[in-house]
């Protein structure tokens, strides 16, 4: 691990010490602020570094409140970083200062794990732990409490598989469990269906009823040329927007050991084609002129845009905000025959270097009990990865809006586990740029993915 570490130190050496001396700094000063107790004698700190919105976090201190009152031997500093997350989680690390507890998610998790700075979780998880996948009638009323073992079975094998890690010395670890999964559905205003005289979309649509419906729920009201609400939204990043495309046409980004570029292939190509189109062959999503500065979000609860491709984090906005009805919706089948979208995971890993693994390791016990998955589950941010939260009345929420939340949950077992190299940041960075003149309508993309690929699967070779 040392020469790993070593090369992952050598990454930040355009920060200075000084920089480093005082980001770290005061990232723990802030950290400070967030304790819930201060430790006493007896008791050990460990320290849990996060993301999340206002509402977010203040569900997360409530749950380490009651984590605290039923370990009264651990007390938790709260490192909140809600920018530039794993700009600052990266000095932390670099210094030598890593929180003992670090959430992360699928994306970014191989740039840590292939440095050996995950450790490994499988030790401390039990192997017969009860799950059955399903609730049962009684399942809102049961309570697993902090003592609650865990077990692979308790999640989704998707979400599990987004952060399993091969080392460079053969170990294969699971660096973090997973707390909840992000995908994508299509969000469709129903009162713009009903006004166009459509009937509402159902799960198995294919592409070409999909593109239909956009054309006729895309009005040029005063014939300007210029219309005044389109079919559906366009996102150019990131990725997760456009890649269920490229999936649900039979392509993918990298080949499966992440050795190879893939998007320049027929099948791919022809996902990146069919999403281009959207924009500037058929006009039935919104030009970057078009929209201007507001976001597709916007767009969607100004009424200006009737379909939607988002995920759970839309839900709270849109039951707050929507002055219309709304649903939701898998997106449509592609030519593969499947309905393919990304399985991004969010969860808690524990630092190699933790003086204190196994007091970590209660506190991820409890974040990722049932009850508190329960919790943070009926903030209505999250799709949980505990199947048995999953299929609750917390998550399906049957008296508010979505009236169809099973879609989050039925795209899972076709869904497509994040996977990307360590060396994911400069990927995709050259990758977007590749993409941008596709996404504007200026180059057929199998020309830009043949032009980039040489420069891609050189930077996919070299990454350890």
């Amino acid at each position: 691990m040392g020469q790993s570490l070593q090369k992952f130190k050598d990454a930040t050496k355009r920060l200075s010490k000084q920089t480093l001396g005082l980001a770290a700094l005061g990232l723990i000063v802030a950290g400070l602020v967030g304790c819930q107790t201060r430790p006493t004698a007896r008791s050990v700190q460990i320290q849990l570094s996060t993301w999340g919105s206002a509402q977010e976090v203040a569900v997360l201190k409530s749950l380490l409140r009651d984590f605290e009152r039923s370990h009264p031997q651990i007390r938790v500093q709260l490192l909140h970083i809600p920018e530039n997350y794993y700009q600052k989680l990266h000095i932390l690390v670099a210094g030598d200062m890593a929180p003992d507890v670090i959430f992360t998610n699928s994306l970014s998790f191989p740039i840590y794990a292939s440095q050996g700075i995950f450790r490994d979780l499988r030790p401390y998880l039990a192997p017969g732990a009860k799950n059955t996948g399903a609730s049962d009638e009684n399942s809102d009323r049961v309570s697993n409490g902090p003592s609650e073992a865990l077990s692979e079975a308790q999640f989704y094998p998707q979400a599990l598989k987004a952060f399993r890690w091969r080392l460079p010395n053969g170990q294969r670890i699971l660096g973090a469990l997973p707390r909840d999964i992000s995908n994508v559905v299509i969000f469709y205003n129903r009162d713009l269906f009903r006004q166009a005289g459509l009937a509402e979309p159902r799960a198995g649509w294919t592409w070409e009823q999909f593109r239909e419906i956009a054309d006729r729920l895309t009005v040029d009201a005063n014939n300007d040329g210029d219309p005044d609400q389109f079919g559906v939204s366009f996102y150019s990043t990131p990725p997760l927007f456009w890649l269920p495309f490229v999936w649900s046409a039979g392509g993918d980004l990298f080949s499966p050991d992440l050795r190879r570029f893939t998007l320049n292939q027929a099948k791919a190509v022809e996902g990146l084609r069919f999403y281009a189109d959207l924009r500037h062959k058929w006009h039935v999503a919104p030009k970057k002129v078009e929209s201007g500065g507001t976001s597709m979000s916007q767009l969607f609860l100004q009424q200006k845009v009737a379909m939607l491709v988002s995920g759970r984090w839309s839900v709270p906005v849109f039951r707050e905000q929507a002055k219309f009805r709304w649903d939701v919706v898998p997106l449509p089948v592609g030519p593969s025959g499947q309905s393919r979208v990304g399985i991004d995971a969010s969860g808690y890993a524990i630092a190699a270097k933790s003086q204190h693994p196994t007091e970590s390791f209660a506190l991820i016990r409890y974040l990722l009990s049932r009850e508190a998955v329960r919790t943070v589950t009926e903030s209505g941010l999250i799709v949980p990865a505990r199947p048995d939260v999953a299929t609750s009345a917390a998550f399906l929420s049957p008296h508010q809006a979505p009236a169809h939340g099973q879609a989050f949950l039925d795209v899972i077992p076709e869904g497509v586990p994040t996977h990307t190299p360590p060396r994911w940041n400069e990927v995709a960075e050259e990758l977007g740029l590749a993409l941008e003149p596709v996404w504007d309508g200026q180059q057929d993309p199998a020309m830009a993915m043949a032009a980039v690929k040489p420069k891609l699967d050189a930077l996919l070779e070299v990454s350890p």
